[in-house]
């Protein structure tokens, strides 16, 4: 299956307010960032899967981490270049996932944080698997994904934004992950907005 177009056309349309409207980290995120950063040792180079308006890289950033910024929005790499960040538009369904700055050397870690929710289910066992690939033998792990069943297709604004996500529930999560090359070492689950509900994995990499 390819990648939703309308839902990139929707991040596309939306970048710079949609990065205003995320731009207070939520509690449980900065959680997870902790114990990312305590996982890799407070170093190394990460790939961001996702990278929107750049808040979590910051984040990472200050915690001694170098972050390769990326998202399949044409839109928000455009805002990441037009704030002096370094991002690159990125597919991780179909396009190289190698660093262009050490392209024979894998990650420490990658961070995917509430963006794997627009993989379709038949692909995500690949897209984990490839970041599997692209990642050191113990490198680290941040995915999360909304709890839930089924799949659904939300739509937002006056001139509608479409968006296709998919949902998990924790076993079939784990077993995603497993499967793809991963030792998950948690998933919790965590609350963003009220009766948003969503599984954040921490994993390393087999």
């Amino acid at each position: 299956m390819s990648t939703d177009r309308d839902t990139v056309r929707s991040y596309d349309a939306v970048a710079a307010e949609y990065a205003a409207e995320a731009a207070a980290m939520p509690g449980w995120v900065a959680t997870e960032i902790d114990a990312f950063v305590t996982g890799l040792g407070g170093s190394g180079r990460v790939l961001e899967i996702g990278s929107g308006g750049g808040r979590d890289a910051l984040e990472l950033e200050k915690r001694g981490i170098s972050v390769r910024r990326t998202d399949i929005s044409k839109g928000f790499v455009e805002l990441l270049r037009e704030n002096g960040f370094e991002a690159d538009l990125l597919d991780p369904l179909t396009d190289d996932l190698a660093d262009p700055q050490r392209p024979s050397t894998p990650y420490d870690g990658v961070w995917a944080c509430a963006c794997l929710i627009h993989v379709a289910r038949e692909d995500f066992g690949k897209v984990l698997g490839r970041l599997a690939e692209v990642t050191r033998t113990g490198g680290r792990l941040h995915a999360s994904v909304r709890d839930g069943d089924g799949e659904d297709v939300s739509t937002h604004g006056a001139a509608p934004r479409r968006y296709a996500e998919t949902y998990w529930r924790e076993p079939a999560l784990r077993s995603a992950l497993t499967d793809a090359g991963w030792v998950v070492s948690g998933i919790r689950r965590c609350m963003g907005r009220p009766d948003d509900w969503w599984l954040s994995a921490r994993a390393s990499r087999a």
